[in-house]
């Protein structure tokens, strides 16, 4: 069996300005009924993640997402 290993962005902390805008973004198209297209159901960058945690409302208390 291999070991587990926890992987841990570089940075400090704070989010970036593309992912607070797809948190933004993906508010308004869940209040919207607006249907994800493609790359917002794959996308890996910052502002697709964003908007999947503002659609899906998975933000925690610290308006970051849910880890688990």
């Amino acid at each position: 069996m291999g070991t587990v290993t926890e992987f841990k962005a570089l940075g400090n902390g704070s989010p970036s300005a593309n992912y607070v805008s797809g948190v933004a973004d993906g508010r308004s198209a869940r209040g919207g009924g607006s249907a994800l297209t493609l790359y917002l159901q794959v996308g890996i960058d910052d502002y697709a993640k964003g908007f999947r945690a503002g659609f899906f409302g998975q933000l925690g208390n610290a308006g970051t997402v849910d880890e688990r």
